[in-house]
């Protein structure tokens, strides 16, 4: 019986820590760019026949019995043609190999589809995934999307494959790069370490039963923003006691100011766009994302519901985590988060 996963997106951030958790499993990775370790194949899900020889697909569909879809373009500021190639194409392709494979798919969504109609800055991006969810649907192929949030690092270690936006804001926020955050009284945001989502993609697929929409989503164990900041401080001031060459300031200057949004929009943001220079624009970026955390109620979750899956998130875990990822970004060079480059 065939019990080989077909995994794309398999350099990505959530596609490698997939690929870690299939470890021992027999797994053939789908690689675009980037080289990973394991047996891998060279394609492009945006391409008939994935971007392989006729020949080669046919023999990949005789082996594969799973495909776990994790190829996406995940670049907010990415054009509109751009993302449905990826999202929405990219997932036609991939199902006409589900379908000629005779395989299961578990497809690698996003929680903010749930939000694809607001004016946010990853509205375009989440309509190209919502796109994808419709096509998966319609296809009638043996299926399940698994909907994941906000990532993050590592739970353990913070490790990730590479740096996301939302690491961005962070680091710039402990980086006393932005002085004012807009952010509605009591808003959490919502994220999951890599490993979970991967536990969680993982599980879906070897469970043959599994069907329909996962959230896998932190839900109400979203950490507040004002307690993100606070962690995110308290890092700053660890760091500063073990590199004694660091200035010698008051630290509490380099927290934001957690301001309304409506407040920030008619007069923090006028100031901006008086700047013409890098800084203004990175800073318009960064805080226009706070648009798809503030005033929403949390996401479902599925986490502790799924067959051998990883279990809910509590407050506990989600700050334990968060402090992980934390831990790696205060210790990566302070160019990192310079917003004037």
């Amino acid at each position: 019986m065939r019990r080989t996963i077909l995994l794309t997106g398999a350099s990505g951030v959530v596609g490698s820590a997939v690929l870690r958790a299939l470890d021992g499993t027999p797994v053939i990775a789908l690689t675009h760019r980037r080289p990973v370790t394991g047996k891998a194949l060279h394609g492009d899900v945006t391409r008939p026949w994935l971007g392989m020889s006729p020949a080669d697909y046919r023999e990949l569909a005789t082996t594969v019995d799973v495909v776990i879809h994790c190829a996406a373009l995940v670049n907010f500021g990415a054009s509109a043609h751009s993302l449905h190639r990826v999202n929405v194409n990219g997932v036609g392709q991939v199902l006409r190999f589900v379908e000629d494979a005779g395989a299961r798919l578990v497809h690698g969504s996003t929680a903010f589809v749930a939000r694809a109609g607001a004016d946010t800055a990853l509205t375009a991006y989440a309509r190209s995934k919502a796109a994808g969810e419709t096509l998966v649907r319609e296809s009638g192929l043996p299926s399940v999307i698994g909907r994941i949030s906000t990532v993050i690092g590592d739970s353990r270690t913070g490790e990730i494959a590479r740096l996301q936006t939302f690491h961005y804001l962070i680091g710039a926020v402990m980086a006393g790069q932005l002085p004012f955050l807009p952010c509605s009284h009591g808003t959490r945001i919502d994220m999951v370490p890599t490993d979970v989502i991967a536990a969680a993609l993982v599980a879906l697929a070897r469970d043959q039963s599994a069907r329909g929409d996962h959230w896998i989503t932190a839900g109400p164990a979203g950490v507040p923003m004002r307690q993100i900041i606070d962690l995110g401080h308290q890092e700053v001031l660890a760091r500063r006691q073990h590199i004694p060459a660091l200035p010698k300031v008051d630290l509490d200057l380099l927290r934001p100011r957690l301001i309304d949004p409506d407040v920030h929009d008619g007069v923090v943001s006028s100031v901006l766009e008086s700047g013409t220079g890098s800084s203004a624009s990175v800073t318009r970026h960064l805080t226009g994302l706070m648009a798809i955390y503030n005033g929403w109620e949390p996401f479902p979750t599925s986490l502790g519901t799924m067959k051998d899956g990883p279990p809910a998130l509590t407050e506990a875990s989600a700050r334990r985590a968060l402090r992980a990822t934390l831990y790696r970004l205060v210790r990566m060079p302070a160019e990192t988060w310079d917003i004037t480059r």
